[in-house]
């Protein structure tokens, strides 16, 4: 089944740039290999190789005969180029929600925005935001309501399209570790974003560089959110709210 179709601009940066049809389709487990394939081509040409977390097929298997989800982005040739992975964990451990103190009662609505990964030939479309609307319609129709995942604090970008699509910082901590207490894992910066949730009220403000991860770390201690990313400047916002979770 096709949830959308457009059309894009393939080396949009380049003298060669030229227009493309795009189709997006639920990925099955039967081009599954297609999705590891371009997982590992895109974390080949990473210059930073932090800013990935690599899933394994095993998991993604395992996680789409549980309810997991794979949305793609097809070309004209059928080829895949770009995709996002979204699970829904419910009370297993690794629900982000405990590590935002959510409610029991609303960890088996929290969706977790796995990875999203793009062809190099095809970034600059927004297909990161494309792929986040197109899974918080399938998300809201299936009754979940807790959007989170976790981002890299050195990937600029994905950072900047994940909070553009409404979702806030909550935690900055050490994940993906082999340590029960992730001392040897990846500094990751947990966002979250209540579907039904459409307001703030902010007591405080406070600037940041983007790269700060020693002022950020602080803020969400003392309590403060990081509501939005300044994309000329590279600053984020912090507010301080009157909510437990908000």
């Amino acid at each position: 089944m096709v949830l959308g179709k457009g059309v894009l601009v393939k080396n949009k940066h380049k003298e060669d740039m030229q227009l493309e049809e795009y189709k997006m389709k639920l990925i099955d487990k039967n081009r599954l290999r297609e999705v590891v394939e371009l997982q590992q081509y895109v974390y080949e040409n990473l210059p930073n190789k932090e800013v990935l977390y690599i899933d394994s097929y095993e998991d993604m298997l395992g996680d789409l005969e549980n309810g997991a989800k794979i949305i793609g982005v097809l070309n004209s040739k059928d080829r895949l180029i770009a995709y996002r992975y979204i699970s829904f964990p419910r009370e297993e451990k690794r629900n982000l929600g405990y590590d935002i103190n959510l409610p029991e009662e609303d960890l088996k609505k929290v969706v977790h925005l796995e990875t999203t990964v793009v062809d190099p030939l095809y970034r600059g479309n927004g297909l990161q935001l494309v792929t986040l609307e197109k899974a918080k319609e399938i998300a809201k129709q299936e009754g979940y309501k807790h959007f989170m995942c976790t981002v890299s604090p050195y990937n600029f970008y994905s950072l900047y399209n994940v909070m553009r699509g409404g979702l806030k910082i909550k935690a900055l901590k050490k994940k993906y570790g082999t340590k029960p207490d992730n001392s040897d894992g990846l500094w990751r910066f947990i966002l979250h974003n209540d579907l039904d949730k459409k307001y703030y009220n902010p007591v405080d403000l406070v600037l940041s560089k983007w790269a700060n991860l020693e002022m950020q770390k602080s803020l969400i201690d003392q309590g403060y959110i990081g509501y939005e990313i300044i994309k000329d400047t590279k600053e984020l916002s912090y507010i301080k709210v009157d909510e437990a979770y908000a």
